[in-house]
């Protein structure tokens, strides 16, 4: 289950932001963090060499304090969330909110993975199989309007998912201060394949999905009595994605010039009938489960050497596909996805149960132990190549990541 938010980060992070200035934006910001206020106390040195009575300024938390389990722990803001229509196509947003309690107190959203299926499909789930899975977000909240404009970071799901496929992580970067946008992409969503979420939608290619994402979420910014008016910053956008959604955001990263960042989740590295194409040219991060069935890290590999510097390759041991998806925990009680549709007698295809199992056996790594890296790496990254931000990038160096946890990960840097 999503693990429920935890602030015992904020004071570290709010020392830290007056010693950096905190985030800023491309246009230098306005937060007022280097206004002319009052300085810190110093020390002075008396004739004798004796200090002064003044506090020494010492103790102020340095870049190599800021670690990745720091980074993984929730930010500063509550997470709200909102569902917007592009031309048929669902698209969830996840915002900072107001309330700082907003998705780690009830009510919470949940999510019916079921709701994906067709009509005939769904009659076929008795309702105690029907799974209610937990999301740390809370429809409609008041959103953060004061503390915004935020970073835009658009998600693309994998193969066979859904816009809500990785809420562990799109609901953790809304809590540090990014508003996260995920489409359906329903030429190959789960609802697109095994529902109607396809049906009377125009096909269209990932990146144009993940452009007009772009477009839409920016407009409802803009339009008065939205449920994120003013709360996106335009000139901060990031593209990040997961499997099928890694392409997308290769591909994306290098076609659509208002993209500063991207993060790929299981990159490969295309084929002939689906080449990744133009390499992106803004920095970029890519991840993989040394352990993946699915897309082998050796194409992650390969992708990483195609991209220009500021690159990042982060690698978490023992780890399979599904690492940068909570699929491994929908229904773990019974068996997961795939128990769920044994014992119902669904008729999924094969393939996509050998997906929705891939990283989630007893030889890997519980996903659980695994989210700090990838969570807490995400945003190292986007803090320093998004936002521009000091004091983050002490993650982001070449070896192995102390995670916090019983996972191991190294990051390559080029």
């Amino acid at each position: 289950m999503p693990r429920p938010h935890r602030r015992p980060l904020l004071a570290l992070l709010t020392v830290l932001a007056l010693v950096v200035g905190g985030c800023s934006s491309d246009d230098g910001g306005d937060d007022g963090a280097d206004a002319g206020g009052a300085e810190g106390p110093t020390t002075e040195a008396s004739a004798d060499g004796e200090g002064s009575e003044e506090e020494p300024a010492d103790e102020e938390p340095t870049e190599e304090e800021l670690a990745v389990a720091d980074l993984a722990e929730p930010g500063e803001h509550g997470v709200g969330s909102a569902a917007l229509d592009l031309d048929g196509r669902r698209v969830v947003v996840w915002y900072p909110a107001a309330d700082p309690s907003a998705g780690a107190e009830e009510p919470t959203d949940t999510f019916d993975i079921t709701s994906q299926l067709s009509p005939d499909l769904q009659a076929q789930v008795p309702p105690e199989a029907r799974v209610q899975y937990p999301v740390p977000a809370a429809t409609g909240a008041e959103p953060a309007a004061d503390a915004g404009p935020f970073p835009l970071v658009v998600f693309s799901h994998g193969f066979a998912g859904f816009p809500e496929q990785s809420v562990a992580l799109t609901t953790h970067l809304a809590s540090w201060g990014y508003v996260v946008a995920a489409p359906e992409h329903v030429e190959r969503s789960l609802g697109g394949l095994l529902g109607t979420a396809a049906q009377g939608v125009e096909a269209s290619t990932d990146p144009e999905v993940l452009s007009a994402t772009l477009d839409l979420v920016t407009a409802s910014s803009e339009e008065p009595g939205s449920p994120i008016e003013g709360l996106v910053d335009p000139e901060r956008v990031a593209v990040t994605g997961h499997s099928a959604g890694a392409g997308a955001t290769y591909r994306t990263a290098a076609a659509d010039e208002r993209i500063d960042a991207f993060v790929a989740y299981s990159l490969g590295n295309g084929n002939e009938e689906n080449p990744l194409g133009e390499a992106p040219t803004v920095p970029g991060m890519v991840m993989a489960g040394t352990d993946d069935a699915t897309i082998a890290v050796d194409e992650t590999r390969a992708a990483y050497d195609t991209l220009d510097a500021p690159k990042y390759l982060v690698e978490v041991e023992r780890s399979g596909h599904l690492v940068f998806s909570d699929l491994c925990l929908i229904g773990a009680e019974q068996g997961g996805l795939v128990g769920i549709v044994e014992q119902i007698g669904l008729p999924i295809p094969d393939n996509l149960l050998r997906l929705a199992s891939d990283g989630c056996g007893p030889e890997a790594v519980p996903v659980e132990e695994a989210f700090p890296a990838v969570e807490g790496l995400t945003i190292a990254f986007l803090r320093t190549h998004l936002d521009g931000a000091e004091g983050f990038d002490g993650p982001l160096a070449d070896g192995p990541v102390d995670t916090g946890s019983e996972a191991e990960a190294s990051v390559t840097v080029g």
